[in-house]
């Protein structure tokens, strides 16, 4: 089964962090993992995670602190796997509380606090479709301390409210790139990058493509325009009274209905500026027009 884009690099981030050595940073991912926990008269603690694999290295770390753990796998489906990652000892609940209120305390902590609640709460849409980032949290509290987390770092979001959670979100395609570079998603960092680079350019053919059908639409109505002047001219007689070098312009133009005026300026003799044909050609239709005009 193919994975999504949001998976892809969640697992990237995973497979690229290293167990920290630091007592901290293990507290931070920690922090971060288990951020949208409510801790309420001590019930049991159950997070279930949309990357499996990350239940293990979330389990080795609280073993580190004394924090008891067990992950129940299950099978849902034929290709689908869960795992629900428990703490269901008084002590140990009271431990991680404890842990989600201390703060952070070296330079390398709040990546570790970003990888957890990335690969927990975190989903990137796939950039094919939309620039998006988002980590939904259950409390509208704890969304707005890790707006003012995510602004200490260097990292733009805004807040929003989606139906009973709320959502810490950015588009801007730039900020997805650093958060997830410095999350150690480099490989899904280059991605986006990449496929943004191939949309702005196709957007860019697309932009040139509808320009230059508007400009040959409104070519060839400003050649239509032409002709039927012209015509107008000789059907009510008026044709032999233009001068020679409206004569000349005229007979070129019916000659060549398909040229452009600046290909059509080019066959002149002599060769004229595409400026000086357009006059000449304006001055056709307004003669046309005046004709029309004493006619009514």
């Amino acid at each position: 089964m193919e994975l999504s884009f949001s998976k892809q690099a969640k697992l990237e981030t995973l497979d690229n962090f290293k167990y920290p050595k630091s007592d901290c940073c293990k507290q931070n991912f920690l922090k971060g993992y288990f951020y949208d926990v409510k801790f309420d008269d001590f019930t049991d603690i159950a997070v279930q995670p949309d990357i499996i694999k990350s239940t293990k290295i979330t389990k080795k770390l609280l073993a580190d602190f004394e924090i008891d753990s067990y992950v129940v796998t299950k099978e849902k489906s034929e290709n689908k796997q869960t795992a629900t990652i428990y703490i269901t000892e008084e002590e140990s609940i009271e431990k991680l509380e404890k842990m989600q209120k201390e703060r952070i305390q070296c330079d390398k902590c709040a990546k570790a606090f970003f990888v957890g609640i990335f690969i927990k709460n975190g989903t990137v849409s796939d950039p094919a479709k939309e620039y998006q980032l988002e980590f939904v949290l259950s409390d509208e509290d704890k969304a707005a301390k890790l707006l003012a987390m995510l602004y200490r770092n260097g990292f733009i979001f805004k807040i929003s409210q989606r139906r009973k959670s709320f959502v810490v979100y950015t588009r801007n395609s730039e900020t997805i790139e650093d958060f997830l570079a410095t999350i150690g998603a480099q490989s899904t960092c280059l991605e986006l990058m990449s496929n943004k680079v191939v949309k702005d350019i196709r957007n860019r053919v697309n932009r040139i493509r509808n320009c230059e059908t508007a400009n040959i639409a409104k070519a060839a109505k400003a050649s239509n325009e032409h002709i039927e002047a012209i015509e107008k001219l000789m059907s009510d007689g008026k044709y032999d009274l233009l001068s020679d070098d409206l004569k000349y312009i005229a007979e070129l133009k019916l000659e060549n209905p398909e040229l452009s005026l600046s290909e059509l300026a080019a066959i002149c003799d002599p060769p004229m500026t595409k400026s000086s044909l357009n006059r000449r050609l304006k001055k056709l239709c307004e003669l046309a027009k005046s004709e029309e005009n004493n006619e009514q």
